[in-house]
């Protein structure tokens, strides 16, 4: 093998030096180009051109890895010069485990890091992966500050060497260590890692001469013998060593039991502090009251004692907030016990604490979350207590080491918290908004009894009469918007399975007042038909209705639980908290190299979009504006990974259900790929086009596909093997004859038996009854020999006429048969084997195939496990708990909140956000708007940044990228867009520009204002409660397509028209004045009337959009946000109209002062009268 030194491999590392060399490749230590970054690099020579793709499946699978105690694999790669692999890991400034335990450390800490190997090598098993050459040489010790760390170098490696060496897994192991079935290439499983870690383990607790020996020798009892002098001689880990190194597998431990007996010995290895526990009066009196001891000091005593055993003597010590009496000689101290649930106040005096006790002053409760901090930023000790209590002589301990621990934890937590500090600034603004929607569903929560009720069968609805009638304003909440309700049942039907007495029932839709109008005396509620009748029946009588807020409750829960996960890094990705808490200093991501892509219509922006997703660790960003491909950007993504990770789980989420369904439609059509795709979530929610993908349907599809796949290799290979079928079909033939032979033996054998009675008879007399029963008897069994003589010789026929055989007479028939049995196989000759073969799989074939009708259900694991591709909405996903993906790619990911996003991003390793946050933002309730403010003064813009904004605008160029080429609008539009919306970065030079031509003879531009303003006060706007109309508008706009209608009918032209609105009391006018489903009137178009939020991720040919706002104090209300324009006018295709008052909007006042975007507008259609028009109102009505 040639040096390497000072080469670059791959034009990304350079390497430096040798770090090492084995039997099968060199390692060497390597500087990632343009960076200080250090890596060790492992080469390995291979004669197999195709090495690299014999490791892919290996190689992913560590890359997977994500574990403390494990060296991380960065990536692989094959060397054409050298003809090697190589293998980028993580680089360990370290030293082997053998060197640093013979430097002398003590045995608790060689126990601590024995149970560090154990959850490494527990965290590979539990992904099913087995080491396979666990021994001291492959255990590196990295000192931190806080204690030594072990880290398993090498996991995989032992395949990926033999696998190239050899093209199999079973013979590259050490033998030293190595378990016997591994050492006699037998099966390989998790007892064979056991079985190292056992001598592993023994050989480190050893002496340096008795390893020597062991060496010489191989005798395991050298080591046993040696590690029980190494430690106490009455403990049983030395038994559980060696039950680990049993030469019988089935002997061996499993890992928890391992670890279990390892950490129970170094429990008794923890040195105990002795302390003197000194009970105040006070907090005697407490016991003495809580207990009734009737001042029995020793029971007191007694209950301390039983108290601090119930925790095996193990307490919390943190330093209190409280400081006892302001008395900078005193430490006040908050003491924990952890499985009894108590707490205590106490102090330590400072001024002699070499000589001093633990005063207890008395018990504490404490909110829950306070408890927390107890438990996990307190001084964890174990004790052995001294309980003084009562008067007399107290004794003294010295203490000196107990308070320098805990002013160091103390210390220590301080630094953690400024470390963590914007991490928790981060996500703490993003938990105050979940808990005060918790807090809403809480404040809104309502019981009403009532006293009698009724049922109207026919309206569906449920009339109770209230036990104390309710306000206006009560009702008001309950029923604007109408609110589901549970309502108190009879628990007595079999098909309930609740135990609870309340019920969901329907929805509070309606109410009938008193008599003076002011209370509300009765509610109605809309049963619906999903009610059963049972469940109306055990209706109560009198009881009582409370609002149910489950489903609410439920998604509020889900979004806590994830932003809990991620903050946590209890998630697939652990990094993911300290990518969002400094986004600015995450790894920069380098392009994947892609030699082929499946959409060859990608622009460069695209591809590159698609290379660096590929190549993200944790998480990457693509901005998609209006048109710019990135659903088609997504499908590629998805095809990518599945074509360079086969087993891979991709997850495909948005908070909008259609963005979802987009994609999965499309991957259904590629042709290249078949990709098995699943969609969770409610039927009614999901497009047409991909409830192909729903569990149920999706595992027919697939039954069928396997059961045509199975068909097509059966007759593939039964043609492929037509000697062997002639044999069979021979056999089978003589098989039959065979089975009618022995039919007719039988019945002739019976036969013989009733003509022997017959004979027996001396007189047959035509009444004797039991003499017609033998005749009948023997004439069926005449009849039945005749029959099966018949079929015998049709089948002899058969056979003789199909295989040119001649038959012997029926006597000889038996040994005939025998004899072609040999004859047959003499001609199978070599083919026998195959033969039996062929008879095998062809039952298995039909045994598969008569399996595969089985139910559903039992297929429906099976089917999950081998999807490809899960697309769910954001909350939706959470209902699939324990799937975990290796991609999570969130689509529209600029409309969801963060806590939203976090529900997928926390099933993931690998994040690919997809959104646009100049379009749309998170959609914020207005009383969380509100309450936020006056509470946690947040402002609105806040809360509707969403995570992909957030990040967006902090993470570097490297890990984040534009699409910038669009293909929607008609250049013209998409320049306006750009301009406005994206400070011209976004081009439309690919456009098929006559693809956009409107041909409209009334309109010779693509972009036109038609101006309200010289209508009057006749176009102004009306208030309709926080809403907005404008009856003028919606006349304009009618007028206007009706002219788009008379000249496409003149022009044969066929268009989609889309009008849009700000604001959903319009969207009622528009479409009270349009009725946009008359055909028989609208012949040639088809129109769509929407607001702004419901268009996003649509188009159209022509695109109308109503401001409706037109008023004296010239307020733009919230259609001033430059989101909301964006996605409006962004959505044509070929036209984009624009109705309302321009005088007004171009001068309009904004909420907060915040910038008008319809000025910029108005100036841009001024300035390119070649592409944009204004127009009057009058010109139209």
């Amino acid at each position: 093998m040639s040096n390497m030194i000072g080469e670059i491999i791959d034009g990304k590392y350079d390497i430096l030096s040798k770090l090492g060399q084995g039997g099968s490749g060199v390692v060497y230590l390597a500087k990632k180009v343009g960076t200080n970054e250090r890596y060790a690099i492992k080469t390995l020579s291979t004669e197999e051109d195709n090495a690299i793709k014999l490791l892919e499946r290996e190689t992913e699978t560590l890359k997977k890895f994500n574990h403390p105690n494990i060296v991380k694999f960065i990536e692989k790669g094959y060397n054409n010069r050298h003809r090697l692999v190589y293998l980028v890991l993580e680089y360990l400034d370290g030293q082997d485990i053998k060197t640093y335990f013979d430097g002398g450390i003590d045995l608790k800490t060689k126990l601590n890091l024995f149970l560090q190997i154990l959850d490494a090598i527990s965290h590979a098993h539990s992904k099913n992966i087995i080491h396979r050459d666990i021994k001291p040489d492959n255990i590196k010790i990295v000192d931190t500050d806080e204690q030594p760390q072990a880290k398993v170098l090498d996991f995989g490696i032992a395949i990926i060497t033999t696998t190239i060496l050899t093209n199999t897994i079973r013979s590259y192991h050490t033998p030293l260590f190595s378990a016997p079935e591994q050492i006699n290439l037998e099966k390989v499983s998790r007892d064979s890692d056991v079985y190292s870690l056992g001598m592993t383990f023994l050989y480190l607790l050893s002496t340096e001469k008795d390893r020597i020996i062991f060496q010489d020798e191989r005798d395991k009892n050298v080591l046993y013998q040696s590690t029980q002098l190494a430690v106490n001689p009455g403990s049983n880990l030395v038994e559980i060593f060696k039950k680990a190194t049993d030469k019988n597998r089935e002997n061996r431990p499993k890992l928890d039991e391992l670890r279990k007996v390892i950490a129970n010995f170094q429990e008794e290895l923890t040195e105990s502090f002795k302390i003197i526990f000194n009970i105040t009066r006070k907090a005697e009196q407490e016991i003495n009251d809580q207990h009734n001891f009737q001042n029995n000091i020793l029971a007191i005593r007694n209950h301390l004692d039983s108290l601090f055993r119930e925790n095996s003597n193990i307490l919390y010590i943190k330093k209190s907030p409280d400081q006892h009496q302001r008395d900078e000689n005193k430490l006040t101290i908050d003491i924990g016990l952890e499985n009894s649930s108590k707490f205590y106040r106490g102090f330590i005096n400072l001024d002699n604490h070499n000589s001093t006790q633990i005063t207890v002053l008395y018990e504490i409760t404490l909110p829950p979350n306070i408890q927390e901090q107890i438990f996990e930023n307190g001084l964890n000790i174990k004790v052995n207590p001294i309980i003084e209590v009562g008067t007399g002589v107290k004794r003294k301990s010295d203490l000196s080491d107990l308070i320098k621990q805990i002013f160091q934890k103390e210390q220590q937590i301080k630094n953690e918290i400024a470390n963590n500090k914007d991490l928790t600034a981060t996500f703490e603004q993003w938990q105050s908004v979940i808990d005060i929607e918790k807090q809403i569903i809480t404040d809104k929560k309502s019981v009403f009894e009532y006293r009698d009720k009724s049922y109207d069968k026919q309206k569906q609805i449920l009339i109770l009469s209230l036990i104390k009638p309710i306000s206006i304003e009560q009702f008001d909440q309950i029923t604007s918007p109408p609110l589901p309700v549970t309502i108190s049942i009879r628990n007595n039907s079999p098909s309930i399975k609740q135990k609870e007495k309340q019920w969901g029932i329907g929805d509070i839709i309606d109410g009938d007042k008193s008599s003076n109008g002011e209370l509300v005396e009765k509610l109605h509620i809309s049963i619906g038909d999903f009610c059963l009748p049972e469940i109306i029946e055990s209706i109560l009588e009198k009881g009582k209705i409370e609002t149910n807020f489950k489903a609410q409750e439920s998604e509020i829960d889900k979004r806590r639980k994830a932003l809990r996960e991620i903050r946590y890094g209890d998630c697939e990705n652990t990094t993911l908290s300290k990518v969002i808490a400094d986004p600015a200093n995450v790894q920069p991501i380098e392009a994947s190299l892609i030699h082929n892509f499946f959409n060859q219509q990608l622009d460069d922006s695209q591809q590159k979009a698609v290379s660096k997703a590929l190549a993200t660790e944790d998480i990457f960003l693509i901005q998609g504006p209006p048109g710019t491909g990135k659903t088609s950007v997504i499908t590629e993504i998805i095809l990518q990974i599945l074509d360079k990770y086969p087993n891979d789980k991709i997850l495909i989420s948005s908070q909008s259900n259609v963005a979802v369904d987009n994609v999965l439609t499309r991957l259904s059509r590629v042709e290249q790929k078949e990709i098995m795709c699943i969609r969770i979530g409610r039927e009614e929610k999901i497009e047409e086009d991909a409830k192909q993908f729903e569990v149920e349907k999706a595992i027919i599809t697939w039954q069928n596909s396997i059961r045509t796949k199975s068909l097509s290799y059966w007759q593939e290979y039964q043609e492929n093997n037509q000697q062997i079928l002639s044999g069979v079909k021979k056999i089978a033939h003589l098989e039959d004859v065979n089975s009618k032979y022995q039919q007719l033996q039988s019945v002739s054998h019976k036969l013989t038996q009733t003509i022997a009675r017959f004979n027996s008879e001396l007189i047959i007399q035509k009444d004797n009854l039991a003499s017609i029963e033998f005749s009948d008897i023997a004439l069926e069994l005449i009849s039945e020999k005749l029959e099966l003589e018949q079929k015998i010789l049709q089948s002899l026929e058969k056979y003789t006429a199909k295989f040119g055989i001649q038959y012997p007479e029926q006597k000889y028939l038996s040994n005939w048969i025998n004899e072609e049995y040999k004859l047959l196989q003499n001609i199978l000759g070599e083919n026998q084997a195959n033969y039996e073969n062929f008879i095998r799989l062809q039952k298995i074939h039909e045994e598969w195939n008569a399996k595969l009708k089985r139910k559903q259900e039992d297929l429906q694991s099976i089917f999950i496990d081998k999807v490809n591709v899960v697309g769910a909405t954001c909350l939706g996903i959470a209902r699939f708990k324990d799937r975990k993906f290796d991609w999570v790619i969130v689509d529209e990911a600029g409309r969801s909140t963060a806590p939203e996003t976090f529900v997928p991003m926390s099933k993931g390793r690998r994040i690919i956000l997809v959104g646009d946050h100049q379009q749309l933002p998170p959609i914020i309730d207005q009383e969380v708007q509100k309450r936020a403010f006056n509470e946690k003064e947040i402002q609105k813009r806040l809360l509707e940044t969403s995570l992909f904004e957030y990040l967006y605008e902090k993470l570097p160029k490297t890990n984040k990228i534009t699409l910038n080429n669009q293909y929607r609008m008609h250049p013209h539009i998409g320049n306006l867009i750009s301009i406005l919306f994206y400070d011209n970065q976004v081009a439309s030079n690919l456009v098929n520009v006559e693809e956009k031509q409107h041909h409209l003879t009334m309109f010779d531009r693509n972009i036109c204002w038609i101006s309200t303003s010289d209508a009057g006060e006749k176009s102004q706007e009306r208030e309709n409660g926080t809403s907005r109309t404008n009856d003028y508008e919606a006349r304009v706009i009618k007028s206007v397509l009706e002219k788009i209608q008379e000249s496409c009918e003149l022009n044969q032209l066929q268009k989609e028209v889309g009008v849009i609105s700000a604001y959903r009391s319009q969207i009622g006018r528009l479409e009270s004045a349009i009725a946009p489903n008359n055909k028989q009137f609208w012949k040639n178009l088809h129109i769509i009337i929407h607001t702004v939020d419901a268009f996003q991720g649509g188009e159209c040919d022509i695109i109308i959009y109503d401001l409706v706002r037109s008023n004296k104090q010239k307020k733009l209300g919230f259609t001033s946000d430059d989101r909301r324009l964006n996605v409006a006018l962004s959505r044509a295709k070929q036209l984009l109209i624009i109705v309302g008052d321009d005088n007004m909007a171009y001068q309009g006042r904004t909420p907060n002062n915040i910038s008008n975007p319809f000025k910029p507008l108005i100036e841009y259609i001024d300035s390119s009268s070649n592409y944009c028009s204004r127009r009057k109102s009058s010109d139209f009505i």
